[in-house]
């Protein structure tokens, strides 16, 4: 009787249309923002330029080399009025930069987990065995 092909042992099988891993990212992004693109930022426009190549994603803008002008049309919509029109393009632009947690899922982003503050953690442990003990 025949049971069909012979199956590889256990630890020879894999998926191959197995996905990518994820990319891990750090907590914030430690590379200097590039120098603004377009003119003169008014201060609202800076502060959003600083807050966005700060964020854990910003990396992976560095590492793809996208243009800063592609941040900066970000942020010159989302500093100005709302209408239907800009939160359309701004929507896009949010999921094209990875700046939503569903666009960064579905380029298989994570943010790494920050470290505890030892100190703080060392503190707890030690009020938690000055309580035990008394």
């Amino acid at each position: 009787m025949t049971r069909g092909p012979v199956r590889n042992p256990p630890a020879q099988r894999r998926r191959r249309n197995a996905a990518p891993s994820d990319a891990v990212l750090p907590p914030t992004c430690a590379l200097r923002p590039p120098k603004w693109p377009l003119g003169v930022a008014n201060e609202a426009q800076a502060a959003l330029w600083r807050d966005l190549w700060h964020r854990p994603v910003a990396q992976i803008w560095h590492a793809q080399r996208i243009p800063p002008s592609v941040v900066a049309r970000y942020v010159a919509l989302a500093t100005v009025t709302p209408t239907a029109a800009i939160s359309g393009q701004l929507m896009a632009l949010e999921n094209a930069l990875a700046l939503t947690p569903a666009a960064m899922a579905r380029l298989r982003l994570r943010v790494e987990e920050a470290e505890p503050d030892k100190p703080a953690v060392m503190e707890n442990i030690e009020a938690a065995r000055r309580r035990l003990a008394s």
